[in-house]
């Protein structure tokens, strides 16, 4: 289940990879006794799914797993239809949900936390609407969002 992510500018070849996920798969089996078939070190064919969220959250295992479960389902119904030699080969095998973002700038705005969202948009609504005034379709996109009843303003219903 870990994940160890070599970015490299070197033109490795399929062999110089594989001695590289060996030598790390066994340093991390010896280093923090995990069997291998958890960290991996071959190449395999599979249907993964990495979801990269924010961390320092609040959410519980129950609420991971429920993540997954619904995003397998989602997963499961889009390719229902699709032909392969083996029904196992549309399974969904592997989801790994990963709290790696402690801060996020987007489109020049810090993100807010998980659950601050509505008060977020209210904070900032009168800077989105400049924007999509000036013709930026994200956030012309954002407040046609922000309509809805969770991000109006007490009283302005």
């Amino acid at each position: 289940m870990p994940s160890y992510e070599f970015h490299h500018i070197l033109p490795l070849t399929r062999a110089h990879k594989a001695t590289l996920a060996r030598a790390v798969t066994d340093w991390h089996a010896t280093t923090f006794k995990a069997p291998r078939f958890i960290i991996g070190g071959l190449a395999m064919k599979t249907n993964r799914l990495d979801i990269f969220l924010r961390s320092g959250t609040s959410r519980t295992a129950q609420q991971y797993q429920d993540i997954t479960t619904k995003l397998v389902s989602i997963w499961d119904e889009a390719v229902k239809d699709v032909q392969t030699a083996a029904e196992s080969d549309k399974e969904l095998k592997d989801v790994f949900i990963m709290g790696v973002f402690d801060s996020a700038l987007e489109r020049g705005f810090f993100l807010p936390m998980p659950g601050k969202l509505e008060e977020w948009v209210l904070e900032n609504k009168p800077e989105f609407q400049k924007r999509a005034d000036a013709g930026d379709e994200t956030f012309k996109g954002l407040l046609k969002v922000a309509e809805r009843p969770e991000f109006q303003a007490p009283g302005d219903m």
